[in-house]
């Protein structure tokens, strides 16, 4: 297949590096920081998943750069939820033919809706992914891994076979990953548990498994998840499991563990100095609390406190 990944960070590198070493032909469009170490020396993958070093890439600092002859099979949308809208932006112009899909690995609530103002809806599909990697120029290192890649699309107008096709293509490569018929579901399952550990471990400078030890943390995250099901119950979102107590015992019991050295990618923007996600994880459960009446104090505090962290490091605030 011939993909591009848009937004060549971290995430993005992981998955482009290992999709080329399964034989795919794969574009990186990122930061010139990076890329450009990439495209003098390949990129470099350590880790979890083995020591690697993928040459062949193509690479694009600027989208005017995407050769885009042939076609692309698939445009893997991983730049940060804030910049969504500005990468759908460029999508009908970089995907081509009809056949040509979006896949969306990101983090958070309303990157769906931004990416099919620009692209049917039977043309995007979504991943969620709960694997964590550190990025330095030309290098990515993948930390932690607590479950598969999960590929699926929420319109019943997507080819399923394709997300299946993709998936395939990510377990092949190296990377675990399965399709599903509930992305939205298993998507919600991943708000709940960015919500409760990103800007907490932003805000206190700590990995999961730290978090986890102390009391005062465990209620927090607590909070945090009782005031999500609680707006989702009041739109009608399934949730699974279907009880906040059954959400907590998993994250305390088997998620937390699996990730407990990692810290939250959210601590590494506001180190880099770049705006964190925070509005698409617990500002968007205050936005969505607010016009069915919920209350959500602790979400709508931990928003805040990241947005003043930005602040005491310069960082511009983007909404």
């Amino acid at each position: 297949m011939r993909i591009l990944v848009m937004g060549a960070g971290a995430v993005g590198s992981v998955l482009g590096g290992f999709l080329a070493t399964g034989g795919h032909d794969v574009t990186l469009l990122g930061r010139a920081w990076h890329l450009d170490a990439v495209r003098r020396d390949g990129l470099a993958i350590t880790g979890l998943w083995g020591e690697h070093r993928v040459t062949g890439l193509a690479v694009a600092t600027r989208p005017e750069e995407v050769a885009r002859a042939p076609a692309f099979d698939w445009v893997l949308v991983c730049v940060k939820a804030y910049q969504t809208a500005q990468a759908a932006a460029l999508l009908p112009g970089l995907l081509g033919s009809p056949g040509s899909l979006v896949c969306a690995f990101q983090n958070g609530l309303g990157n769906y809706e931004a990416l099919t103002q620009a692209v049917a809806p039977e043309r995007v599909a979504l991943a969620r992914v709960i694997f964590g990697a550190d990025l330095e120029p030309g290098t990515v290192r993948v930390t932690v891994c607590a479950d598969d890649v999960l590929v699926g699309a929420p319109d019943p107008r997507f080819p399923r076979a394709r997300a299946v096709q993709l998936a395939a293509a990510l377990q092949a490569s190296g990377i675990p990953a399965r399709a599903t018929a509930s992305i939205l579901v298993e998507l919600w399952a991943k708000v709940l548990y960015n919500c409760a550990l990103n800007g907490l471990s932003t805000l206190f400078e700590a990995p999961y498994g730290k978090l986890l030890e102390r009391e005062p943390a465990r209620r927090l995250m607590a909070a945090v998840i009782d005031e999500a099901y609680r707006v989702a119950a009041a739109h009608r979102i399934k949730l699974e499991p279907a009880a906040a107590k059954a959400y907590r015992e998993l994250l305390f019991t088997r998620l937390i563990p699996d990730t407990a050295a990692h810290r939250s990618s959210m601590l590494q923007d506001v180190r880099r100095g770049r705006p964190t996600e925070i509005e698409s994880l617990n500002g968007a459960l205050v936005r969505l609390a607010a016009p069915v009446g919920v209350p959500v104090p602790m979400n709508a505090l931990v928003t805040r406190l990241v947005h003043a962290k930005e602040q005491l490091f310069g960082i511009g605030v983007v909404h």
